[in-house]
């Protein structure tokens, strides 16, 4: 048989997309957690990537840079402190915040 003789699959050929498809059969609100985003837009994920490491920058690294060279001890406690809780926290207010702004349709 040659090769262009050969029937053609008729559902997804990548795996992930086989067990996403799956998934979507099974749970319809799963492909509304899952979608990608828009071409050329932010998805969920970068947008708490992004402001994760605005806030660690602004209100962690800065106050700890300026309290160490000025010999503060306020601002380095508040930079350390922001270095520490904010790549986690910001992220996570942003999760509260979309999904205030976004709830799943039941």
């Amino acid at each position: 048989m040659e090769q262009y003789d050969r029937p053609r699959p008729t559902g997804p050929t990548d795996p992930f997309t086989a067990i996403v498809h799956a998934l979507a059969r099974q749970d319809p609100r799963f492909v509304r957690r899952m979608t990608a985003p828009a071409p050329g837009g932010l998805g969920v994920a970068d947008l708490m990537i992004v402001v994760g490491l605005v806030a660690t920058v602004l209100l962690g690294v800065l106050p700890l840079a300026l309290g160490v060279a000025y010999s503060l001890a306020a601002l380095t406690v508040a930079g350390a402190a922001g270095c520490l809780l904010l790549p986690v926290g910001a992220p996570l207010a942003v999760r509260t915040l979309l999904r205030h702004l976004r709830p799943m349709m039941s």
